[in-house]
């Protein structure tokens, strides 16, 4: 009765299962409609398609299955498998495509990512081939062995040829380049000196003297006695007409843009004229020129061109060293297309320059995943043709943009679907257009060469003492200066363009930058000062309830966050040797405060009800444990120090015994329960305040298991450090990256700084070793160092604002934001003081 109703070649004629099948199946269709549903970024691609084909077919074979139809069955069960293989296959080339393709275009920074799409490779693997392969033995007819086995060996060979070619196609094609002159050297510069980019030596040893240039004019209006013009900014997003020949590029002419100063034009001093920050500048404006000739010619070209136009001041220099043509990969390995300051873009008749790429925020185009806002990477190219000076109109624009960072659309309007423009097809792919590297070159106002890379100098010598302190002082005052009137500070500021944002602030932040602030100031007037403001300002919001005060920013509402008090408590308690004790009764009762909030096992509340005096529960936010702990241990610090605080009716500080019991309980549930799990050996969460809180407690309150849960989370963190074994780019190196897959940003990189800091004051206490951790510490603080805005690398950033001493997102994101600058300041301060014998240690 079963052959019956099977073909009559089929080596399978036994009974099929049912509940087994139904289940398995089912569960299949239900993975695959999920993922057709929720993984594409656009509604109807290829592969939600094709997910939702699977999810249907699976569908079908657990129904069939399940109702006994034997030859829907059949069909159902073999056809579903037969396009679940289809589908492994179409995915295995497209990610191994992808990953030959980012492997040519990043080198070794691109294996990482290959090496993770290879990975997904073997997920999907696991979805597919199990029920495929249980499905065609079930339902398989012998005759098509031979021809699929055919069919597979020259389906392994299109896919070799096809992922090498892949790779070839992404490597960029030399471009002529002047050889260094003799007795020059080239490449490395010894260890005191960075590496010179190709063609560096050659222009350097050929520039003109500077007292050769023009001497700047006299400004049109009047100066006051003793005032110097400022020089403008080299600041510029205009293309400049200067492309490669793509079609044979070694009998091309070598190629630079010069980008520099000359006497300003009656527009540009009319505009200048009209602000007291313009009239400060020399009438000087940028332009950028395009200088072509003989690779052996292009120095002695580039001298004159300098002689012939440029006034004194600095000048940037992009020698054009290799090209290669872009094609429509997909949308997100488009994104992926340029390397964040590494790499240009050029179009038929125009080009902009990696540097003005990064000033433009086009690196950071795409926010994939709208939950997590700092999550930002890749181009755009709607945005790079529109840079390039292509007509896209604004409503293209919008479009693109709310299509690569669904945030920026109402709220009202994010459920809907995303209609494409008419005419927005033209300006969605990258075919034709140019990626370009250059050797950047800075040439300074003094006429000193600065060899660049990413907007930045490039690595050479040892990180030494004098240069460490420089950078703090940098941060130090560049946090004086982002300090408002009423006591807040500039939230975000553009190096380049000068916008800043100003009322997007928070508690914790304001605390965070003010603890640091007193932690590490050194100008001893200027600390008090933004210490007192800072604290007299969030001293505003604080709310009474019983006999406690938490602080809460909205004014309209009762809900206290425990780590908008925690963190300022922390602020207020080390800023006290700052300001004096005028804030002891708010320190009391924010104590308070933070012990009504602790539950009997030892954890927090995430929120209280100030009307209601009772706490809120829910999950413990991240960060707020630690910072609560720090806070209490301080606390607990004072009265031990002070027990007149204790009495005194004004204050009413709790006892120091009480405190400590607060603090024990919180100490050993963080190092006991709460992260007591197999995910220990693997995977930690955000600690750094467990080990701040663990090193500010060594003098008075000791507990080795939270000082061990301090180191253990340190051992996990020191993993995606990248080293000389990374095998990345030298401007990486000491960064915080996972992996080698995209570029280090700063924040991470800095709080890694911060906790190692902490685990080797905790390790000293112990009288463990630290030189490993020494090493390790030079690398990150030689990496945060660079990264620093500074007189050098500044050369395009605006000179009405403080950029000087701040820090962006990373080199490829050029936003600095207050947190950034003080998380680095923190780093270089107590993380220099463990790399250099100091005794400035924090207690």
């Amino acid at each position: 009765m079963a052959k019956a109703d099977l073909p009559a070649s089929n080596s399978q004629a036994g009974p099929l299962p049912r509940w087994g099948l139904a289940v398995v199946a089912g569960l299949h269709g239900l993975i695959f409609a999920w993922a057709g549903a929720q993984l594409p970024w656009s509604e109807w691609s290829s592969f939600a398609l094709l997910a939702w084909l699977l999810a249907l077919g699976h569908f079908a074979t657990a129904l069939c299955a399940a109702a006994k139809l034997r030859r829907p069955l059949i069909w159902a069960w073999r056809l579903s498998s037969l396009l679940a293989l289809a589908v492994l296959g179409w995915l295995s080339w497209e990610l191994t495509s992808a990953a030959s393709y980012l492997a040519g275009l990043y080198g070794d920074l691109g294996q990482g990512l290959g090496a993770a799409m290879l990975a997904i490779i073997g997920l999907l693997a696991v979805l597919t081939l199990p029920l495929s392969a249980w499905g065609l033995a079930a339902t398989w007819e012998r005759r098509w062995n031979r021809g699929a086995g055919a069919a597979a060996t020259a389906l392994t060979l299109i896919w070799t040829v096809g992922a090498w070619r892949t790779a070839q196609a992404a490597r960029p094609t030399p471009l002529p380049l002047p050889a260094a002159p003799s007795g020059a050297r080239g490449g490395d510069q010894g260890e005191d000196l960075p590496a010179r980019g190709p063609g560096e030596a050659a222009v350097i040893a050929a520039l003109p003297s500077w007292d050769e240039l023009a001497e700047a004019p006299a400004p049109p209006w009047p100066q006051r006695a003793g005032i110097v013009p400022e020089l403008p900014p080299l600041h510029t997003l205009e293309p400049v007409a200067c492309v490669p020949d793509y079609t044979d590029p070694e009998r091309d002419q070598a190629r630079a843009v010069l980008t520099y100063l000359v006497p300003a034009g009656p527009k540009t001093l009319e505009h200048r004229k009209r602000s007291v920050a313009g009239r400060k500048l020399a009438p000087l404006e940028v332009v950028s020129r395009c200088v072509e000739a003989p690779a052996a010619q292009l120095p002695a070209a580039i001298a004159e061109q300098l002689r012939s136009e440029a006034a004194r001041g600095p000048v940037k220099i992009d020698l054009l060293r290799s090209v290669v043509m872009l094609h429509d990969r997909d949308f997100v390995l488009d994104m992926l297309a340029l390397r964040p300051g590494r790499d240009g873009i050029c179009d038929a008749e125009r080009c902009l320059m990696p540097w003005q790429l990064v000033a433009a925020d086009q690196f950071v185009s795409n926010e994939p995943v709208p939950w997590i806002p700092d999550f930002r990477f890749g181009v755009s190219p709607v945005r790079l043709q529109r840079a390039l000076g292509g007509p896209i109109s604004k409503e293209i624009q919008t479009w693109d943009r709310h299509l690569r960072r669904p945030k920026t659309r109402k709220k009202s309007e994010r459920d809907q679907p995303l209609i494409r423009p008419e005419g927005a097809e033209a300006w969605t792919h990258l075919d034709g257009l140019l990626r370009i590297e250059t050797t950047s070159l800075l040439i300074d106002a003094e006429g000193g060469p600065i060899s660049m890379i990413r907007m930045h100098e490039r690595p050479g010598a040892a990180l030494d003492e004098q240069r460490l302190r420089a950078a703090q002082d940098s941060a130090e005052r560049y946090i004086a200066a982002a300090q408002l009137p009423e006591g807040r500070f500039t939230y975000t500021l553009d190096p380049f363009t000068g916008r800043r944002r100003t009322k997007a602030w928070n508690l914790p932040r304001q605390a965070g930058t003010t603890l640091v602030t007193c932690e590490l100031g050194r100008d001893a007037a200027r600390t008090k000062e933004v210490a007192a403001r800072s604290l007299a300002y969030m001293a505003e919001h604080a709310r009474q309830s019983g006999e406690v005060q938490a602080l809460i920013r909205n004014a309209d509402s009762d809900a206290a966050n425990l780590g908008s008090t925690a963190l300022p408590a922390i602020a207020f308690a080390r800023c006290r040797a700052r300001v004096g004790d005028e804030h002891d009764a708010l320190i009391a009762d924010m104590s308070r405060f933070l012990m009504a909030m602790q539950r009997e096992d030892g954890s927090f509340y995430p929120k209280y009800d100030v009307a209601t005096g009772a706490p809120i529960d829910g999950p413990e936010p991240m960060y707020a444990g630690g910072q609560a702990i720090f806070a209490l241990s301080l606390a607990e610090k004072l009265a031990r120090d002070e027990p007149a605080l204790v009495d005194d009716p004004e204050v009413q500080l709790p006892p120091a015994e009480v405190l400590a019991d607060a603090v024990e309980r919180a100490m050993n549930y963080y190092a006991g329960p709460y992260w007591d799990n197999i995910l220990r050996d693997f995977f930690w969460l955000e600690e750094n305040w467990h080990c701040l809180a663990a090193r500010a407690s060594l003098g008075h309150h000791r507990n080795p298991d939270y000082e061990q849960f301090c180191l253990d989370y340190m051992a996990f963190k020191a993993r995606p450090v990248l080293d000389e074994d990374s095998r990345v780019d030298p401007e990486f190196l000491g960064g915080y990256s996972m992996g080698n897959i995209l570029v280090p940003v700063n924040t991470p990189s800095a709080g890694f700084g911060e906790g190692l800091a902490a685990a080797m004051a905790i390790k000293r206490a112990r009288g463990e070793d630290v030189s490993a951790d020494q090493a390790r510490m030079r690398e990150v603080l030689g990496f945060l160092v660079r990264q620093q805005w500074n007189p050098r690398n500044c050369f395009a950033c605006v000179r009405d604002r403080q950029v000087i001493g701040g820090f962006s997102e990373s080199m490829g994101a050029p936003e600095i934001r207050i947190d950034y600058t003080q998380h680095a300041w923190a780093a270089l301060g107590h993380g220099g003081a463990q790399v250099f014998d100091t005794s400035e240690r924090a207690p």
